[in-house]
């Protein structure tokens, strides 16, 4: 695992199957495009088949109950369909953001920064074992159903359908996670290098070190950080090839150089951010907004069968599989806003390292460069690019809240006259 595609393979592997992108170059093998290409369109006109032939067979009166039932299915398997078309024209963009990533780290590395992606690794398996877990539980509650109540096929069909809608789905949530995740990781390093230039605190120390190193590292770089990466010590900056001339160097010149490798390198960051954002935001929304009407009528549903005092213990298996289904995938989105909060906390952290480094004391130089990278940082935080700022934080998700209460309060009222 020496990059960010290979650590993520099975990512691209749960997207294929999900059909969601298609990687392959037909210039270097057109046989496998070819069949990712057949997959895709199989498994789309079975869902729009399933689709069909639900509609067609369903045995309701025609009333305010099958209508709301008609839209959410309607919306779930459109949403999917939304998803996977964009999913697939994105595919190249999202191949040049791996490449952006894999260079961003290769710009870390020669600042001395020892790149690491076991932990990476291990919360894209812990995620992954989670994400196969939950699909084989239902699955196998689905089978259950199916050999004890022996149901027709229309039954059969549309259930398995919409259980598999939304676990293949879930897959864009998956794959954002691991790059905000990555992006996360990233500002944290940036913040740690911003810490071992001289701060107000320890000016006065960072004064006396002018021999032979430019800047002292602090305590986390000679400790490996608990992030995807570890620092070696810093003073090893490949991207300076005559030692001798390091020696020579004041410690302003020092500082200088290294923060203008800083803010570069922040500026790489939020543009891998900006493009995380540009790629995946309008298939999170997508996908939030038809997990939620998925959940509501799942509760809707239990909610109606409860005041009719009806026995559903005959379809009891069928109904816990839809609301573990619809639960669970509600929570992947509340629990995928906590990496998406962490990004953002470690961006704007950035701020105030900047503020504590009184480097405008040392030369012209160093305050223009200051306020150079003030302004970029500025420049992220505006209404217009918000490279920085993620969809899935904490007040999306109290909102999301607040439109499934409302929801179901109206779908309630709605229907009052049919209990």
């Amino acid at each position: 695992m020496d990059n960010y595609e290979k650590t993520t393979r099975i990512i691209t592997v749960f997207n294929y199957i999900a059909g969601l992108r298609n990687f392959i170059d037909p210039r270097k093998n057109l046989l496998k495009f070819i069949c990712s290409w057949i997959w895709n369109i199989f498994f789309i006109s079975i869902i729009v088949i399933a689709e069909v032939y639900h509609h067609l067979h369903v045995r309701m009166q025609l009333n305010i109950e099958h209508i709301i039932y008609t839209i959410e299915y309607s919306i779930h398997a459109l949403g999917y369909a939304c998803t996977m078309i964009i999913g697939l024209f994105q595919s190249k963009n999202v191949s040049m953001l791996r490449k952006r990533i894999d260079k961003v780290d290769e710009n870390l590395r020669s600042l001395g920064v020892k790149i690491d992606y076991h932990n990476l690794f291990r919360r894209v398996l812990i995620v992954g074992s989670f994400w196969i877990l939950n699909a084989t539980i239902i699955c196998g509650i689905l089978l259950q159903w199916i050999i004890e109540k022996n149901p027709d096929f229309n039954e059969i069909s549309y259930a398995i359908c919409y259980t598999c809608i939304t676990n293949a789905q879930s897959v864009i949530l998956y794959e954002y996670n691991a790059a905000i995740f990555w992006l996360g990781s990233r500002f944290k390093v940036i913040n740690e290098l911003l810490k071992t230039l001289p701060s107000e605190d320890n000016e006065s120390i960072a004064m006396e070190s002018n021999e032979e190193i430019i800047f002292k590292p602090s305590s986390n770089f000679q400790n490996r950080l608990e992030v995807d990466c570890s620092m070696e010590d810093i003073s090893q900056i490949s991207s300076m090839n005559d030692t001798s001339n390091l020696r020579n160097e004041s410690p302003s010149d020092g500082n200088l150089r290294l923060l203008q490798q800083i803010r570069f390198l922040h500026l790489q960051v939020c543009n891998v951010s900006k493009m995380v954002n540009q790629l995946f935001n309008a298939q999170i929304l997508i996908y939030t907004f038809a997990q939620l009407l998925y959940f509501c009528v799942c509760i809707y549903y239990v909610y109606m069968q409860i005041r009719r005092k009806h026995d559903f213990t005959d379809a009891l298996a069928l109904e816990i599989a839809f609301l573990l289904d619809s639960i669970v995938g509600v929570l992947k989105i509340a629990l995928m806003s906590i990496d998406c909060e962490y990004a953002m906390k470690q961006a704007d952290k950035i701020i105030s390292l900047i503020h504590a480094c009184p480097l405008y004391r040392e030369s012209t130089e160093l305050k223009n460069e200051t306020l150079q990278f003030l302004w970029q940082i500025s420049y992220t935080q505006l209404e217009d690019t918000k490279s920085v700022h993620y969809v899935l934080n904490y007040s999306f998700v109290r909102n999301c809240f607040y439109f499934v209460l409302t929801y179901l309060v109206i779908m309630v009222q709605l229907s009052q006259n049919l209990i």
